[in-house]
């Protein structure tokens, strides 16, 4: 991260030793840490915890009156729920029991006195790593709820196709470079830390980081304006990620959702419009619901006409129905029961243009049944039809090499030159296309990695001059894409064969487009 951790963190010595908390003082001093505050008064902690707001505490555990686990007992209640604290036990009693009750009372780690220099500065860091990483993917959790909630509160009820994608393509772009922050740093302590309990820590760091990004996505997916970009879709994960989607939504409006997936094959659709679909159809059955005193049901069924040569999809819900005068205006457009500023009337409207393009039928069932329930066919396309996407290909053997990484933000250059040290690359960093180009006139580079968008000379513009300058250079150039892209961008990155880095990006992600790029011709 770009976080000073050394600067930023605030960190508590208590030992009832004075010559312990000097020498504490004077290792942390040396090696960079400047907000430190000491007591040999076990009985200041909690006073001391309210006013200087540690990141780490160094506990002494065995002291007179009041040892290190009463201490921490006496802590617990003024640590906010969730808060990740490190505490990290001071002990010359390292017998498995002691160590038993320091972990119950909130200890996060052990260090056995007399100290090991190194010992003690490696167990500081990781500890104040995965601390930071917790607030930060805390500050984005929140910040992606509330936009989340405020977005889906606004953009569905409303209906407003043409100004979802512009809003949420702004709030993507804006969540996209923290998210490959947290997710790369979490990355790299996993591979990089030898403590299994920092491992697991950084694993459910990185879980969570990524669970953002799906539902991120997932939100995109409703509103996005694109052209079709079609594929072997499983129609299982389309449902899935709706459901993840409205999840909040469903629940709290107690709707019970039934889902009979049976084995289908895959078919050749774009992902997103059918989850578009999905997601308006799973809506309008929440508005309708929304009416039903009774138990709220929805289920959505799946199954392989083999003999017609298609997918079947049912949505269907217990509310009030639509009544029979107007079953045949509903995929009329600009046709609404909703009232006057609820909707648009484009919804299934929308749902028709979309299946109809990919050589399908969507109908309302006539059955009499309460409640409502749309009938979706999709044709079963063959699969030697779908391309391989690029990010599924298998990794080549990559080869040490000198690599220059573009990025305005200096995080998102930070964590992918760390990530490219670690396999024995030797990266650089510039913060613009002009840097890049200047490094590039003095320097011989085997790749470079370009942020798409950046303020002045842009990921595109550094292409173009290096393929008048350094054509060999510039198709060793891998972009960095966002969920922003322009038409004119789309179009321009379309017509390359370079590789494309998506944000947020994990680790293996960018192995993979560098071991490529450097197994291609030169």
């Amino acid at each position: 991260m770009a976080r000073d951790i050394e600067a930023a963190a605030n960190i508590l010595i208590v030992d009832d030793e004075p010559a312990n908390v000097r020498l504490l003082e004077r290792l942390l001093g040396q090696a960079g840490y400047r907000n430190l505050r000491g007591t040999t008064d076990p009985k200041q902690v909690t006073g001391l915890y309210t006013e200087f707001v540690p990141d780490l505490i160094l506990l002494d555990l065995m002291m007179p009156e009041l040892d290190g686990i009463a201490v921490m007992e006496a802590l617990q209640p003024k640590i906010p729920e969730g808060a990740y604290l490190p505490i990290l036990v001071l002990t010359a009693d390292a017998n498995v029991e002691t160590k038993r009750r320091a972990l119950g009372a909130g200890a996060k780690d052990f260090l056995t006195k007399p100290f090991d220099r190194m010992e003690v500065l490696l167990r500081i860091r990781n500890l104040l790593d995965t601390r930071f990483l917790y607030r930060e993917l805390e500050r984005q959790n929140s910040s992606l709820e509330a936009s989340v909630r405020e977005k889906t509160e606004q953009l569905l009820h409303t209906e407003k196709i043409a100004t979802m994608g512009s809003l949420l393509a702004g709030v993507a772009h804006e969540l996209n470079n923290p998210l490959s922050v947290v997710i790369g740093h979490a990355a790299l302590l996993l591979q990089t830390s030898r403590d299994d309990r920092v491992r697991q820590r950084m694993e459910k760091i990185r879980a969570a980081a990524e669970r953002c990004t799906r539902i991120m996505n997932n939100f995109l997916a409703l509103a996005r304006r694109r052209p079709q970009e079609r594929s072997q879709v499983n129609l299982r994960t389309v449902i899935e990620e709706a459901l993840e989607f409205l999840n909040y939504q469903l629940r709290v409006n107690d709707v019970e959702v039934t889902l009979r997936l049976g084995e289908v094959p895959a078919v050749w659709a774009d992902p997103h419009q059918l989850h578009q679909v999905l997601a308006n159809l799973v809506t309008n059955a929440l508005h309708a619901l929304r009416s039903v005193t009774r138990s709220r049901n929805l289920s959505i069924t799946t199954y392989h006409d083999a003999p017609a040569g298609h997918v079947v999809m049912e949505v269907e819900d217990n509310g009030p129905g639509i009544p029979p005068e107007i079953r045949t205006k509903i995929f009329d457009a600009f046709f609404t029961t909703k009232p006057l500023g609820e909707g648009t009337g484009l919804g299934l409207s929308i749902c028709r243009g979309i299946i109809e393009a990919h050589g399908g039928t969507i109908r309302l069932l006539e059955e009499a049944r309460p409640g409502t329930a749309f009938h979706i066919e999709l044709p079963v396309r063959d699969g030697a039809m779908a391309p391989v996407p690029a990010e599924e290909v298998g990794p080549a053997v990559a080869r040490e090499a000198r690599v220059l990484v573009v990025d305005d933000e200096r995080e998102i250059a930070e964590v992918l030159a760390e990530i490219l040290a670690l396999d024995g690359h030797r990266a650089e960093i510039a913060l613009s296309g002009a840097e890049a180009l200047e490094r590039v006139r003095t320097g011989a580079y085997e790749l470079i990695l370009a942020d798409v968008r950046m303020p002045g000379l842009d990921g595109p513009g550094v292409f173009r001059e290096l393929q008048r300058h350094n054509p060999r250079l510039a198709r060793r150039l891998v972009f960095i894409t966002g969920d922003d892209l322009s038409p004119q961008t789309q179009i321009f990155l379309e017509a390359l064969p370079n590789l494309r880095l998506k944000k947020p990006f994990d680790v293996t992600a960018v192995r993979r487009a560098v071991s490529q790029t450097l197994a291609g011709p030169a």
